[in-house]
C-alpha cells in the first residue's frame, strides 16, 4: 500500500468523528456555557493549529525549488515571509474591517483549496472541469466561512469586536446581520454548490468517491449550521485543515512515504513532530509578546481567542501562498490523475 493509501483513512475519519460527536453533544447539551467552546482553538494553539504551518520555512527545499536550498534564496524567502505577516499584522491597527474581511476571504480559498487538494492526492479526486473544480473548491472553504455569517451572525461580530478592541479600535457600527454581509454569504453558498454539483460525478472514477464527497459537505454544513462560531472554527481547525495538511507534509520526505508505505508510522510521525517543533515554539513566544503588547486592551478570554486569530490571520498570509507554490512544486505529491 501507498503512504497516501495508509494515511487517507486515519486523517479523513479524525474529522468526520471529531464533527459529527460535537454535532451530537450539541443536539443533547445545547447549553454548554460558552466557556468550552474557546478550548479548542486555545488547545490547537500548541497541539496542532500553529503546527500545521511551522515547516514553511523547510517546504520549498522539500518540494524541489533550487532557491529553496541555497543560503540566498532561503534568506529573502524568509524576509518576504515575515514581512508580509507584520505588513497584515499592521493592517488590523489602522483598518480592522479590512484586515477581518480580507482574511475571511484568503481563508475561503485556502480551506477550499487544502481540501480539494487532499481529496485529490489521497482519495483519487479528479478535476472534470475548471468550472466545477472551482465551484467546489469555493464552496469548500465557504463552509466554514459563510455559514457562520449566515446562522451565527452574532459569534462573528463579537469576533470582529474583540479583534479591533485589542488594538484600541471601535467597530460597534459594524452588524454581520445586516443584508450587506448576509446577501453575498447565501448568494456565494448558492452559486459555488450549483457548480460543484454540475460537475460532481465526472470527478470521481467511482461512485462511492461522490457519495464520500456529498457526505462531507452534508457534514460540515450541519457541524457549521448547528454548532456556534468559536468552537466549530476552533474543531475544524485542529481535526480537519490542520490534520489534513499535516497529512500531505508528511509525504515530502521520500524516507517517510517509504516507511508509510511499509507500515512504519512511529519515526516519520516523529521527525516531523521534530521538524514543527521550533517554529511552532516560536510563533507561540511571539503570540504572547503580541498579548503582551495588547494586553490593556484584552482582558478576557474571548479577546485573547480573537487576538490569537489576529495572529493566526497574520501568519495565514505567507502560509497560504506557500501552500500554493506546494501544488506546483517539481517534487510535491501529485494527485494520480496528475502522475
Amino acid at each position: 500500500m501507498t503512504a497516501a493509501g495508509r494515511l487517507s483513512a486515519p486523517a479523513a475519519a479524525a474529522g468526520w468523528v471529531a464533527l459529527t460527536v460535537t454535532v451530537v453533544a450539541v443536539l443533547l447539551a445545547p447549553s454548554v456555557p460558552p466557556l468550552w467552546g474557546y478550548v479548542p482553538l486555545l488547545v490547537g494553539i500548541v497541539l496542532i493549529g500553529l503546527p500545521h504551518g511551522a515547516l514553511d520555512h523547510l517546504v520549498p527545499a522539500r518540494v524541489g525549488f533550487r532557491w529553496g536550498r541555497t543560503p540566498a534564496g532561503v534568506t529573502v524567502y524568509l524576509l518576504a515571509y515575515a514581512a508580509v505577516a507584520v505588513a497584515y499584522l499592521a493592517l488590523w491597527t489602522v483598518a480592522p474591517v479590512a484586515a477581518f474581511v480580507g482574511f475571511l476571504l484568503a481563508t475561503v480559498w485556502h480551506w477550499g483549496q487544502g481540501d480539494m487538494r487532499f481529496l485529490e492526492i489521497f482519495f483519487g479526486r479528479t478535476r472534470s472541469s475548471a468550472a466545477s473544480y472551482t465551484g467546489a473548491l469555493l464552496l469548500r472553504g465557504l463552509l466554514p466561512i459563510a455559514v457562520p455569517v449566515l446562522a451565527h451572525p452574532g459569534d462573528v461580530e463579537h469576533l470582529l469586536q474583540h479583534s479591533a478592541g485589542a488594538f484600541g479600535l471601535d467597530v460597534a457600527g459594524v452588524s454581520v446581520a445586516s443584508p450587506a454581509w448576509q446577501a453575498p454569504a447565501a448568494l456565494a453558498l448558492l452559486v459555488t454548490f450549483s457548480l460543484m454539483l454540475g460537475g460532481l460525478r465526472c470527478s470521481w472514477t467511482r461512485a462511492r468517491g461522490a457519495w464520500l464527497d456529498a457526505g462531507e459537505i452534508a457534514l460540515l454544513t450541519a457541524f457549521f449550521v448547528l454548532v456556534p462560531a468559536y468552537p466549530a472554527i476552533g474543531i475544524y481547525f485542529i481535526a480537519w485543515h490542520s490534520l489534513r495538511h499535516l497529512a500531505r507534509l508528511i509525504l515530502l520526505k521520500p524516507a517517510d512515504r517509504d516507511a508509510l508505505a511499509d507500515g512504519r508510522w512511529q519515526r516519520p510521525i516523529m521527525r516531523l513532530t521534530r521538524d514543527l517543533t521550533p517554529i511552532t515554539l516560536a510563533a507561540i513566544v511571539l503570540l504572547f509578546g503580541l498579548y503582551a503588547a495588547t494586553r490593556g486592551n484584552v482582558t478576557t478570554t474571548e479577546g485573547f481567542v480573537a487576538l490569537y486569530l489576529v495572529w493566526i490571520s497574520a501568519l495565514t498570509m505567507p502560509h497560504l501562498v506557500v501552500v500554493a507554490l506546494m501544488d506546483r512544486a517539481p517534487q510535491a505529491p501529485k494527485p494520480p490523475s496528475a502522475a
